[in-house]
């Protein structure tokens, strides 16, 4: 978490899966039914305990799973009836088998729990069967080679514009004088004012450059590439990371990120649903927001769909957080898309406006 672009990573995967409103489904007649605001819905989208809110649970949790691959949740209930959720620090919490194949967890607060009371968010495992491995530990010989670029950036910009130089001299200065030249050299042009002190050489010396400065190595492009190996290491695309621009993501960007984030939102979902609902119920991730892309985008596409047929004015409102209007759960449907010639009355009139027409030549 102390390189950037693993910060970024994780903050940017965690702060908009838990902006994402969550809804449950019930399998009713053929059919996911939303379920309404009952306790765990409101739990998850509101105020998830007595201390915390529903985003800041959720956060806590998505990233602890993002850096330490597993992240726990105790699930209190007042007899059968969900209370609230308590969050557990990653590091007092073990999976354990016991003899006869059943699995538990042990805490150090609570004891042993029993899976189905215990919300378990991982990672993609590949160690240890139900237990999630770090990403950032998969992935250590990138986060090393990202480490040595940030630590190559601060010593390189500490004597910015300037690379290794040779002094050659035709006179014999002595293992001391080649120290005090080189001493000096440091004392002079190292720091934020280095580049401006000139190189004055004496008695048929040159000044030669024989390294590269931070300015002309590829050091911004190695750096480049490094991030975007984070990007790939949590399973993102690289412009969530850069942005070069500074302009919002287009459609098609937030459409890329979205699908990224389901590698997420499906299995910490099904998680959710397995523990806290049993069969037959189901718990989404809502990413209607994400996928917005820029206002003018979003403003064209709305357009479109009530123009299709697809959504009402009142359907629009609902997305954009505004209050419904009166006839505005009627659908529209442009001139484009309606029929022509559905009509008898209309094709007669035709028919009979063709033989007059032909009476008059």
């Amino acid at each position: 978490m102390r390189l950037p672009a693993v910060r970024r990573a994780v903050n940017a995967i965690a702060g908009d899966i838990a902006r994402m409103p969550i809804k449950a489904y019930a399998y009713q007649g053929d059919d996911w039914v939303d379920i309404g605001r009952d306790p765990i819905v409101v739990a998850l989208n509101e105020q998830a305990s007595e201390f915390h809110t529903a985003t800041d649970f959720k956060r806590w949790m998505f990233m602890q799973a993002l850096t330490w691959g597993n992240s726990f949740a105790l699930i209190s209930r007042r007899g059968t009836t969900f209370d609230q959720f308590i969050p557990l620090d990653n590091n007092d919490v073990q999976l354990n088998r016991a003899a006869d194949g059943r699995y538990y967890y042990t805490t150090s607060e609570y004891g042993d729990v029993a899976p189905a009371d215990i919300i378990h968010l991982r990672m993609p495992q590949s160690v240890r069967q139900l237990w999630g491995t770090s990403p950032v530990m998969e992935a250590a010989r990138a986060m090393a080679l990202s480490s040595e670029l940030e630590t190559a950036g601060l010593e390189g910009y500490r004597q910015p514009g300037m690379g290794k130089i040779a002094i050659t001299t035709n006179e014999s200065v002595g293992a001391d004088g080649v120290r005090k030249m080189a001493d000096a050299y440091v004392s002079a042009h190292s720091g934020a004012q280095g580049m401006l002190r000139p190189i004055i050489a004496q008695n048929g010396a040159t000044v030669q450059q024989v390294g590269r400065s931070l300015v002309d190595q590829d050091w911004i492009a190695g750096r480049k590439n490094a991030i975007e190996d984070v990007a790939r290491v949590f399973g993102i695309p690289p412009y969530v990371l850069f942005s070069e621009s500074g302009s919002a993501y287009t459609a098609e960007q937030s459409r890329m990120y979205a699908d990224s984030l389901a590698a997420y939102t499906d299995a910490w979902g099904a998680e959710l649903g397995s523990k806290l609902y049993g069969a037959d119920y189901c718990v989404k991730f809502d990413k209607t927001a994400l996928l917005r892309g820029s206002f003018n985008e979003s403003m064209q596409a709305y357009r479109e769909a009530v123009q299709l047929g697809v959504m009402t004015p009142n359907e629009v409102r609902k997305e954009l957080g505004l209050a419904p209007i009166d006839g505005g759960d009627e659908m529209y449907v442009g001139p484009n898309m309606q029929t022509t010639g559905g009509s008898d009355e209309a094709g007669n009139e035709t028919a009979v406006d063709d033989d007059d027409s032909d009476v008059s030549e």
